[in-house]
């Protein structure tokens, strides 16, 4: 899951950086840049929840550091909903 994860967050970072130029040319962009933000995070708290579950032997940080990525895409998906 680790591997994978890597890969993702190396492939979410390199979209992220091509939007970030264009984020301000329309509300369909901004969205798309929020959107790719969270996936970096959700990628990053991924790689970090597998490193503790592996480090503890818990399911905890899996556990709690889902529910922050869900906290995290809701809060954007908020912010989308605002943009005009």
């Amino acid at each position: 899951m680790m591997g994978m994860a890597f890969l993702a967050l190396a492939a979410n970072v390199a979209c992220l950086l091509l939007i970030a130029r264009s984020r301000h040319y329309g509300v369909h962009m901004m969205a798309v840049f929020i959107c790719s933000a969270n996936d970096v995070i959700a990628n990053t708290g991924v790689i970090v929840a597998a490193g503790l579950v592996a480090w503890t032997g818990s399911n905890v940080p899996d556990l709690v550091i889902g529910a922050l990525i869900g906290v995290v895409v809701l809060l954007g998906g908020a912010r989308i909903l605002r943009l005009r």
